[in-house]
């Protein structure tokens, strides 16, 4: 069964998602279908209490502009990298699945982007 509902996103996303649409020969609700999907599924992942091992991406413009003390005990590693005009931040995590949570909830705040990926 499907459920049919209205989402605004900004224009250029939108635009994205026409493209990458038409490029794989799918309909959008596929795309967001799929999208949605293993975003959940990361986060239901994370927000189900254990000890965790993950990689978290997260890209910027500039420094973070946070504090990662708060983080020391889930960083095991971090490694800070330009490219361009684009800093590349990557973590390697391992502890408390709800504390890797909030450190990628803050980073979302403040990198252009950013994604967890749990390594088991």
């Amino acid at each position: 069964m499907r459920r049919r509902f209205g989402v605004s996103i900004p224009e250029d996303l939108a635009s994205e998602l026409d493209d990458v649409s038409r490029e794989c020969g799918v309909d959008r609700s596929s795309v967001v279908t799929s999208a949605l999907g293993n975003y959940i599924a990361s986060i239901k992942h994370y927000k189900t209490r254990h000890n965790c091992l993950g990689v978290c991406l997260a890209i910027t413009k500039g420094e973070l502009g946070l504090s990662l003390e708060e983080f020391k005990d889930v960083i095991v590693s971090y490694q800070h990298s330009h490219t361009d005009n684009t800093c590349v931040n990557i973590f390697l995590l391992r502890g408390d699945s709800e504390k890797i949570l909030k450190l990628y909830y803050r980073l979302e705040k403040n990198c252009l982007r950013t994604i967890l990926v749990p390594l088991h």
